[in-house]
């Protein structure tokens, strides 16, 4: 079990708890779902036996950064899934967040769609986008720096963040604000690139119920503050459009306010858990060998 690290925990107990899931429900294909996890534990467990037996760049590469295609699949088992074991056809989930926003928070739309320049929009399409670059920075700087534990302890506390808002979209199926748009304000597309930009989210998502909590808005934060924490000069790298990220998020109608307000309150919770999953199970919170600041 030493050869597993607690990022390695964290995805794991993801797979069994769906798993869990997929059995007392009992949905459509089950079989596939559970054959899909079992694979993906053993592939988790081949990489680490492979890495602790012959070590390597092209080992350790594989070791940690294994986690990108895991995130994506786990991404798009919810498109799937989510509809099996908690239908969500009515949108109730959406009306309920919708009317959150506009009881707590007044006229959102209006506020996002009425006096704002529009290449401001772009601009925050391009933040948006960012966010997917955001995540393999910090720990990217990490690795070639060869700072093992710090990547250890980011990966962990990016995996629960990451898995966590995904778990979200199984309890409150919701596919946010954008696709409530009759007609899609001609604003939200800026002067440029925000129509090609909003047409590429979509055709990656699919129709996956991915609002709530905000997981762009909660893993911008954890970046920010991981980068912040662990290696300052990815942090000068990240910040700014990490923040235009966590706006984006609710300007381009991608989500409602409650989504990324949510995503605040469980950040401390995402950080003090994947900390403290990191320095029990690794054991091995002391300073690198060369500081990254």
């Amino acid at each position: 079990m030493k050869k597993l690290y607690a990022f390695d925990l964290v995805n794991l107990g993801y797979l069994a708890l769906l798993s869990l899931v997929v059995l007392i429900l009992r949905p459509a294909g089950s079989w596939i779902f559970l054959l899909y996890h079992a694979l993906a534990a053993v592939m988790i467990g081949l990489v680490a036996h492979a890495y602790h037996r012959y070590g390597g760049n092209f080992w350790s590469f594989f070791r940690y950064w294994y986690v990108v295609p895991f995130a994506l699949g786990a991404f798009r088992e919810c498109y799937f899934l989510v509809p099996l074991v908690h239908p969500f056809e009515d949108h109730y989930y959406d009306r309920v967040l919708q009317h959150i926003d506009r009881r707590w928070f007044g006229d959102v739309d209006a506020f996002f769609l009425n006096g704002w320049p529009t290449f401001l929009y772009d601009f925050l399409h391009l933040c948006y986008w960012f966010y997917f670059i955001s995540l393999l920075i910090p720990g990217a700087v990490i690795h070639l720096r060869g700072q093992e534990s710090k990547l250890r302890q980011y990966l962990a506390v990016t995996m629960v963040g990451l898995l966590t808002s995904y778990l979200g979209y199984y309890v409150v199926p919701a596919i946010g604000p954008h696709h409530f748009f009759t007609t899609r304000p001609r604003q939200l597309d800026g002067l440029l690139i925000g129509g090609p930009m909003h047409q590429m989210i979509l055709a990656a998502e699919w129709r996956t119920p991915d609002a709530f909590p905000s997981g762009h808005a909660l893993l911008s934060m954890v970046v920010i503050y991981l980068s912040w924490k662990l290696c300052r000069p990815a942090f000068r790298i990240v910040v700014a459009p990490a923040l235009g990220c966590i706006l984006a998020t609710m300007a381009l109608r991608y989500h409602y306010v409650i989504d990324v307000v949510t995503s605040v309150t469980i950040l401390p919770g995402v950080l003090l858990g994947g900390t403290s999953l990191h320095r029990w199970w690794d054991g091995d919170d002391k300073p690198a060998a060369q500081d990254c600041r």
